[in-house]
């Protein structure tokens, strides 16, 4: 599959301050680039239109987007239990390289389970709900010593928030 640039962007903006969002047509992007857009950053986004779920959500949701507190776990993260988690460890290790040496001001923010308008159709809360209406059981999960799986719910607008307070910490370009 080629690759295609849409349009490209000018790094400086009125506000000084320049954007990458990745997966600017994906769920939290569709929601957070408007956003920034509206304060006159500098928006760069990227994502990839595969067909992991339905491509025309994305489409759909690219053609809105042209219309348009620090928290701390504890938990170690040198020994990921998935490929998943070691992707994003490698990212996060990437960044404060890429600070350590060149200096760049890098905010890195990851996100679970993120729900709203525009939801990805592949969260358990749809699931749920679906199972729900066919008046079918709900499977839970236990982790590996037999414990409850939980996870916490985030709406949409609450990450948009964090987003533009990440943005507080961050330098000027």
């Amino acid at each position: 599959m080629g690759k295609t640039v849409n349009s490209s962007v000018n790094i400086r903006s009125k506000t000084g301050y320049s954007g990458l969002v990745t997966g600017a047509a994906g769920f939290v992007g569709t929601h957070v680039s408007p956003i920034l857009k509206c304060h006159d950053d500098c928006v760069l986004g990227l994502d990839n239109f595969n067909n992991y779920y339905d491509p025309t959500l994305k489409r759909a949701c690219q053609v809105l987007l042209e219309k348009s507190g620090i928290f701390v776990k504890k938990d170690r993260t040198d020994q990921p239990a998935s490929l998943y988690a070691a992707t994003k460890k490698a990212g996060e290790e990437i960044a404060r390289m890429y600070n350590q040496i060149y200096g760049l001001s890098l905010t890195g923010l990851r996100f679970v389970t993120v729900y709203g308008p525009w939801g990805r159709p592949d969260m358990a809360y749809f699931f749920f709900t679906n199972d729900i209406l066919k008046r079918k059981p709900i499977l839970f999960f236990e982790s590996s010593n037999h414990g409850t799986v939980t996870c916490d719910f985030t709406y949409i607008d609450d990450i948009v928030k964090g987003c533009l307070s990440a943005l507080d910490t961050a330098e000027k370009v």
